[in-house]
């Protein structure tokens, strides 16, 4: 006898159960009984024979948003929704992919790190035509939603290799080599890095683009904390008397986050402690408040509108069939710093 899993909450059947027990793949089932008229008659009876035997009950509210736009949903799987720049790249992508006539469906991923047959099943009540990986870092996610693989896959963030279509790695790495040679080249020498709990291979890209240009300009690197905290303006506030009572020469902060950074800024107000003159202080990402912050954030930006429109011109291609030769490394987009009065 073959293990079901209940739909939390519910104690239901899932979509996910009916494939496993047909030993299909979960889009499989979802067409077979959307569109019966699209698979094989054999393929129709083993799928209705799982139905039958589970007493699979269909998520009606799944079905009605999934019927509004058949055949036409493009689903953004993410775990950087909140992120500006995430926001930014995401808008772009639905407005191209949507002239196109395509719906975009974003599913914010880390709810569902622990249950994956409930998040699978929301997935494939879709009629999908493609499915969009957004810095997902969760491997077993990734190989369940490859085996059940019936539409093109694209990946962008951490490379996976695995029967996905379209690769399009991003690299941290140059933008914060960028940022941290700007405050050197201001005059800077004993500068600090601040990090705290974000993506981890997000993290290394951007520790090695620092170290790498601390490195390059024979300067110390040892100044960093790594906080195992969320990267917001809490996390910033909070950690920089820590920081300053370790390294009280310090002249220049580099934040991962802009939210760190802001945090930071909002404890030197508090402390009376003079941003520029007695602390520099930078962030990534060059969010919409670091431009109203009190001195305004330098940071640095990533051309999300430029790499939207290219992940969607890729998307579009690989859906219509047309074979073009890209650059996958965004080579040409590069990152621009935000030189304002924090620095």
């Amino acid at each position: 006898m073959q293990d079901t899993k209940k739909r939390r909450g519910t104690g239901q059947i899932t979509l996910f159960d009916v494939a496993k027990y047909a030993g299909v793949g979960t889009m499989t089932v979802s067409r077979a009984l959307r569109m019966p008229e699209k698979v094989s008659d054999k393929l129709r009876q083993k799928v209705q024979l799982a139905v039958d035997t589970l007493g699979y009950k269909p998520n009606i509210a799944a079905s009605l948003l999934a019927s509004a736009s058949a055949n036409r949903v493009i689903a953004v799987i993410t775990t950087k929704i909140y992120d500006h720049s995430a926001q930014i790249l995401l808008g772009v992508l639905q407005t191209h992919l949507a002239k196109e006539g395509y719906t975009t469906l974003i599913i914010e991923s880390y709810h569902y790190n622990k249950c994956e047959s409930q998040f699978l099943d929301t997935l494939y009540s879709h009629n999908l035509e493609a499915i969009l990986l957004f810095y997902i870092e969760n491997d077993d996610l990734i190989e369940k939603i490859i085996q059940n693989k019936t539409v093109p896959i694209m990946n962008i963030g951490k490379k996976h290799e695995e029967l996905i279509d379209i690769n399009v790695e991003f690299d941290d790495s140059l933008a914060m080599y960028k940022l941290t040679e700007h405050v050197i080249k201001k005059g800077y020498q004993n500068i600090g890095l601040l990090c705290a709990n974000q993506q981890y291979h997000l993290f290394q890209q951007r520790l090695h683009g620092w170290h790498k240009a601390m490195l390059t300009y024979h300067l110390p690197s040892h100044r960093i904390v790594n906080a195992a905290k969320p990267a917001n303006f809490s996390t910033g506030a909070e950690l920089l008397p820590d920081i300053l009572l370790n390294w009280s020469e310090l002249d220049a902060l580099i934040c991962t986050t802009d939210e760190l950074a802001c945090g930071v800024l909002y404890e030197c107000q508090r402390r009376h402690i003079r941003v520029p003159y007695q602390l520099a202080v930078s962030g990534f990402g060059d969010s919409e408040f670091s431009q109203v912050s009190c001195p305004p954030l330098t940071t640095v930006a990533l051309q999300s509108k430029q790499i939207g429109e290219y992940i969607a011109i890729l998307l579009l291609n690989k859906l219509k069939n047309i074979v073009k030769q890209h650059k996958s490394d965004l080579s040409t987009l590069l990152p621009v710093i935000k030189s304002r009065a924090s620095l």
